[in-house]
């Protein structure tokens, strides 16, 4: 899953390194279900299949969260079951056989509020999009199917869905068919064909249209869009979407291993996108036209996510300790791909990304990745990073024949990370326990002070480097193999690649025409994750900036000359940004230059950049926003970039109020796809001009009626205009009600500020008097609104 909350970690680290034990083997699960939306109330028949793993069992638990179950039956009689907390407790009238494949079928009611969601139904207007969608990782399932819901086992599921036929609906696996039913409702089947973990089963209705494409290999994709998107938004969003899955079946070695792969977006999706088998859920906020995906694109996140219909689908993590095996391999692949399609220095960028996010993690702790709750820094980018380094350190051939023995080794199987270990035995003869054990059972990494002078020895010259490792004594050392690059003035180089494992090493790098040095370069490539103490004259940084042959060096080189005045450094950056290639390298040396006074022209030429990040760094940085530049500046209000549009209107109407009603003319007909932003800021510009009609316009987005991305643009754009109008409090609350942690996280942070106002306090205090809550609406809110007074400490007479 891309984007996965931290709250998901917190939820199993309690579950540890053990996989949970289990009493029976699930086999099969059929699935029969029909929903009333307006109330969020789920009406289920499951029948679970199964074969006792040990004798002398007579009752079976399962995961049940504040599911009301009407009856079980076994071999088609009820049993006795009681609710015991979270669990279902299903009593057998006798022991049942080990080994003799058996059944009970469980018929139950569930009104949740984890596990499946029901958007749009609570919208008065009839505007809202109107949608069910489920997400049951990590263990959600339980809170609307009474299932044993753990991903250490595999089973074949298999879905009934009766629903309007309206909608469509999408779930697991093969299409079987439809039954229309006796009110005009359809019935959808669906089975899976090859086993798979239970949080991963999927079920998706509303709206859409379906565009169906096929790869070399014969796989069907299907591709879920809104009708009222397809012109501008069906092309943009699934671009390159059958070439991924192409190329990674070729990087693999192994085809794609399901019958199908679909793709749906969804609306108020709580995270980013998840990988259920053969059918991905996205957020909406993906399913971008043209400008949008100039903003934020589905490709990385395409890529994430079909990466996992191997690594999490096909092989799964036997516990959580082991979910890197997982969303690593997700996040590396996906950065892979984004390299295929977009060049090496795409690939190196999200590399040096994953390493700064990794680095900053780490100044909270050192848990290792290997771990219940490591972090979402660690599952994700630092264990990415890790595989990185894998394909530097053993070759790129040796690690391609590796993942692909390791996926042959556990088809449709769970994985703990000592299985990747055996395959490295297995596929290449290697035994890398030394590198297990530093980059993935133990925590931190590697600090670096190098420092370099040139030497003579016996009538040779020598670039000597001293490397030292002064991370604390309690992570450890590290071993691995570092390329030296020691650069001449003439344009040669001269490198080594040396094993560092000791504290303090000496390499020596030969100079044998004793030429004068440029400057030198410590693992050039940016491959190894660790931080690094190099101190570097100007000169060679400038050098570095303009011959290093890759972009992290000289990226590198970029970040150290910040430190260095703009008349030093002026005329070789400008040179830079016209040799560079990529958008990253241009937006830093915009942003050194963006307060030069003397830099006015080059401002001009970098608002004019192809790339919008570049655009964007000119008008992010650039303080206060001259009036010279004023009309170049204007231009960014017509910018292709929603996010760059948004920005200027906002800097522009405080640097140049008096302009303000033109700057409203000029953005009057844009919205911005994702979250409104545009209109949102046309709005807030508006209100803070006098137009009282924008208020009640942005109250209209803070409801139901809007996706969360708009009523979390449109509730700031309340709070930076400090306006509480009464006509906000319902949308207010049922924000802070909401099922997606993010809208309620935006509602809170509003209607804290607010509560912490006189004027605002007892107005939020009455509203919440005056209506009645459910007692799981009265836990969220009354910590908010039921004000009570400090207590103070009375000595008894």
């Amino acid at each position: 899953m891309r984007l996965l909350l931290v709250a998901l970690l917190g939820v199993v680290s309690a579950q540890g390194f053990t996989p949970r034990e289990r009493l029976v083997d699930m086999q099969h699960l059929r699935l029969q279900v029909r929903f009333a939306p307006e109330r969020g109330t789920v009406y289920g028949l499951v029948t679970h299949v199964f074969e006792p793993l040990r004798p002398g069992i007579d009752s079976l638990v399962l995961d049940a969260v504040q599911i009301q179950v009407e009856e079980v039956r076994h071999r088609d009689t009820p049993v006795p079951f009681r609710a015991e907390g979270d669990k279902l407790i299903v009593r057998f009238p006798s022991p049942l056989r080990m080994g003799q494949r058996d059944s009970i079928t469980i018929r139950y009611i569930a009104t949740p509020r984890k596990g499946i969601y029901f958007i749009g139904w609570k919208d008065k207007t009839g505007r809202a999009r109107k949608q069910i969608w489920t997400q049951g990782q990590a263990t959600d399932h339980r809170h609307w199917i009474p299932c044993y819901d753990d991903p250490n086992d595999k089973l074949i599921t298999e879905t009934l869905i009766t629903f309007d036929s309206r909608y469509q609906v999408l779930s697991n696996g093969t299409f079987i068919d439809t039954l229309r039913n006796p009110d005009g409702s359809l019935t959808w089947h669906y089975r899976m064909q090859k086993p798979h973990s239970l949080y991963l089963l999927m079920i998706a209705i509303g709206e859409y249209g379906i565009e169906r494409r096929q790869t070399q290999s014969g796989v069907p994709l299907l591709l879920y869009y809104y009708p009222d998107r397809k012109e501008c938004c069906l092309e943009p969003t699934y671009r390159y979407s059958v070439e991924m899955v192409e190329k990674l079946e070729a990087e693999l070695g192994v085809p794609f291993p399901w019958e199908k792969y679909a793709q749906v977006p969804v609306a108020d999706y709580l995270y980013g996108a998840m990988e259920n088998t053969t059918a991905t859920v996205f957020g909406d906020f993906f399913h971008v036209d043209e400008r949008a995906y100039l903003d934020r694109s589905y490709v990385e996140v395409n890529a994430h996510e079909l990466t996992h219909q191997w690594f999490g689908d096909y092989v799964t993590a036997r516990s959580f300790a082991h979910l890197w095996l997982q969303e690593s391999f997700a996040t590396h692949y996906a950065r892979f791909i984004v390299g295929q399609l977009f060049g090496e220095d795409a690939y190196a960028w999200g590399r040096r990304t994953e390493h700064t996010l990794a680095l900053s993690a780490a100044q909270k702790d050192n848990l290792p990745i290997v771990h219940p709750n490591p972090g979402y820094a660690r599952v994700y980018q630092k264990g990415s990073a890790v595989l990185d380094m894998m394909r530097y350190t053993f070759g790129n051939q040796v690690f391609k024949k590796v993942i692909t023995h390791y996926l042959k080794s556990h088809p449709y199987g769970v994985v703990e990370t000592n299985d990747l270990y055996q395959a490295f035995q297995d596929a290449a003869g290697l035994s890398p326990d030394w590198f297990f054990q530093q980059w993935l059972y133990r925590g931190g990494e590697p600090h670096y002070r190098v420092q370099y002078q040139p030497i003579e020895k016996g009538g040779k010259a020598y670039t000597q480097f001293i490397v030292e490792q002064i991370q604390d004594s309690s992570i450890g050392l590290f071993r691995m193999p570092i390329v030296f690059s020691v650069h001449y003035t003439d344009g040669s180089y001269d490198t080594v690649r040396a094993w560092i494992a000791a504290q303090r090493e000496v390499v020596e790098v030969p100079n044998p025409q004793k030429k004068a040095i440029a400057f030198v370069l410590f693992d050039p490539g940016g491959w190894i994750l660790k931080q690094v103490t190099f101190e570097k004259r100007t000169e060679e940084l400038l050098a570095q900036l303009e011959k290093a042959p890759y972009i992290l060096a000289r990226y590198e080189a970029l970040l150290a000359l910040r430190r260095v005045p703009a008349a030093q450094k002026r005329e070789a950056l400008q040179a830079a940004y016209r040799r560079e290639q990529f958008w990253a390298m241009r937006a830093e040396i915009v942003a050194q230059l963006a307060n030069d006074p003397a830099a006015q022209s080059f401002l001009k030429e970098a608002l004019r950049d192809p790339h919008p990040q570049v655009r964007f760094a000119v008008i992010a940085n650039h303080n206060p926003l001259s009036t010279t530049l004023r009309t170049d500046l204007e231009t960014l209000l017509r910018d292709s970039s929603y996010v760059v549009q948004a920005l200027a209107l906002e800097r522009l109407s405080e640097a140049f109020p008096r302009r303000v009603p033109e700057y409203l003319r000029m953005t009057a007909n844009d919205l911005g796809l994702v979250g409104h932003n545009v209109r949102i800021k046309h709005l807030e510009v508006a209100a803070l001009h006098g137009d009282k009609g924008a208020i009640d316009k942005l109250v209209d987005y803070a409801s139901p009626a809007f996706e969360f991305r708009t009523r979390q643009n449109a509730l700031r754009a309340l709070k930076a205009l400090n306006a509480l109008p009464p006509s906000l409090l319902p949308h207010l609350v049922e924000a802070l009600l909401s099922t997606n942690m993010r809208l309620a996280a935006v509602a809170r942070e509003v209607t804290e500020y607010w509560l912490g106002q006189t004027r605002f306090r007892q107005t939020l205090i009455e509203y919440y008097n005056q209506h009645s809550w459910s007692p799981a609406e009265k836990a969220i809110l009354a910590p908010l609104f039921e004000y009570k007074p400090p207590t103070f400490y009375q000595r008894s007479s």
